[in-house]
């Protein structure tokens, strides 16, 4: 029985806000949920109406040429024209200090970075945005073939002068100065290999990182890899600027300060930051991309590239069903287990949720600042984290078994996007096939509803939002307009009242007055 015809009103009301809103021209889709009988909006914008109607193409081309001049100051700097060969690290500075990274910190990623593309074993590679050649000069030896592409004249004029000494290498070598999304002149699948590391944060929004992919993956052979290194973590993005400023804080700072210069940091984020789970949408777009790897970066240093960013790897060619494997929780004591199981069995097995050891501190700062008396002070937030006790492991800890079980493989993944920065384990013991695609845990419809920030589109995301509101009242009763409105990636699925709730907060909410 309904009682008052109230569930029958609000279906109505939301089934007719969702039916004004797809009419917008500035609407992808749409789902109008009900929360407390106030309706609430989630959005898919429609990229054509950001790019044309609200100039975001302008915007971006804007972005694009301030990110150019500002490597172009920084590579005509005394440091980098002075820098050892193959070793300019200049830029490369720390959120925490404001200074550069440690230079030893720095040759581990790189080699990190180096050792997870020859893993992938091709032979002729395209490389967009190779800089200052921190890899190409030590990846291109193993080549039959690599293209570098880079904006800056300045650094692959350097390059070719660093290439000079070892001709063999040289006249594998090409150099082209040019745009990410230009692949003119270059032969469809032509390449095992695309090459994007640390150079996404500085795409303008991620549909162009979308369009530059999609142009990837046709330039890639059947069987190739897509490698999209150093790519920093949306779910984690919170974790990480309450630890900046609270490193970076005056002891005797306010938590309530502390806790709004985080916010902020987040909403200002000049930088392009992508969940993991961006990759397997992306996935289901492009028909080549078979099966999509996200690998927690290898090392030891402590520093926000090993904590904060992960790789993605984009597998073309052929669609095929990724190999079920058995998933188990992580025990008190997960090293051990997968030691014991690697005695026991030959079989692929996995381990989820494994507690990550270079984040929980960061995890502990980020709920101790939401929830501390805010008079409390930055100092003594800081010595109460310092004595707390950890249950984390390092995954550098379940790397280094490769080397105590010849033949083992470990892959760490993030593709599960949790906010707790928790990783999955998945185990493939010596004899099992090199290139089969195993299933990991994958992430949660609510994980899907964010997938990119928007740098520098704050006021763009909003003007689409006051338009889309302004069409509602037009078009409909005041009891049928949504009192928020959410732009997102993915349409909500199953969410309830209290998710709702959480969700009021995220970038693009505009709340009726």
């Amino acid at each position: 029985m309904v009682r008052n015809g109230k569930p029958v009103e609000l279906a109505a009301r939301r089934a007719a806000a969702e039916e004004i809103l797809l009419r917008h021209p500035g609407v992808e889709s749409s789902a109008v949920l009900c929360q407390a009988e106030r309706l609430v909006a989630f959005v898919i914008p429609a990229e054509s109406y950001l790019d044309e109607s609200l100039n975001r193409t302008a915007a971006a081309a804007a972005a694009l040429r301030k990110w150019q001049k500002t490597y172009d100051l920084n590579q005509s700097s005394p440091a980098a024209t002075s820098a050892p060969a193959g070793f300019n690290i200049v830029g490369w500075d720390s959120s925490y200090t404001r200074q550069p990274l440690p230079a030893e910190e720095m040759r581990e990623w790189v080699q990190t970075s180096v050792d997870s593309i020859l893993r992938l074993g091709v032979r002729s590679i395209y490389e967009i945005g190779c800089g200052s050649g921190l890899l190409l000069l030590r990846v291109a030896p193993h080549c039959d073939r690599y293209v570098g592409v880079d904006f800056s004249h300045e650094v692959l004029s350097r390059v070719r002068e660093q290439l000079q000494p070892v001709p063999a290498v040289a006249a594998r070598v090409e150099l082209m100065e040019r745009r990410a999304d230009n692949f003119s002149g270059l032969d469809p699948r032509s390449f095992d290999a695309v090459i994007i590391n640390s150079a996404v944060q500085y795409f303008p929004h991620s549909a162009y990182l979308g369009q530059v992919l999609e142009r990837a993956v046709g330039l890639v052979r059947d069987g190739g890899r897509i490698f999209v290194g150093d790519v920093r973590s949306l779910p984690l993005l919170t974790a990480f600027a309450a630890s900046v400023e609270l490193v970076q804080a005056q002891d005797d700072l306010p938590v309530a300060e502390v806790r709004e210069r985080a916010r902020r940091r987040v909403r200002h984020t000049p930088e392009l930051v992508l969940s993991p789970a961006w990759f397997l949408a992306l996935r289901g777009r492009l028909d080549r991309v078979a099966h999509v790897e996200i690998a927690l970066r290898r090392g030891r240093a402590d520093n926000e590239m090993t904590r904060y960013r992960y790789d993605a790897i984009l597998h073309v060619g052929g669609k095929s069903e990724a190999v079920p494997v058995p998933f188990e929780a992580a025990s008190a004591d997960p090293i051990a287990r997968i030691r014991r199981r690697v005695l026991e069995s030959r079989e692929p097995f996995g381990i989820h949720s494994i507690p990550n050891a270079r984040i929980e501190r960061d995890r502990a700062a980020l709920e101790s600042i939401a929830a501390a008396d805010p008079a409390r002070t930055a100092a003594s937030l800081r010595q109460e984290l310092g004595l707390a006790a950890h249950r984390g492991v390092h995954p550098q800890d379940l790397f280094d078994l490769e080397a105590e079980y010849p033949g083992l493989r470990v892959h760490l993944s993030w593709l599960a996007s949790r906010i707790d920065g928790s990783y999955d384990a998945l185990l493939i013991p010596a004899g099992a096939p090199p290139d089969a695609a195993f299933a990991v845990p994958g992430p949660s419809s609510s994980a899907l509803l964010h997938l990119a920030n928007a740098p520098g589109q704050a006021g763009i995301r909003a003007q689409l939002s006051e338009r889309l509101l302004a069409h509602c009242r037009e078009h409909l009763p005041l009891s049928g307009v949504p009192e928020r409105l959410i732009l997102v990636d993915a349409l909500p699925v199953g969410l309830d009242a209290a998710a709702c709730a959480e969700l009021s907060a995220v970038e693009g909410d505009q709340t009726i007055s």
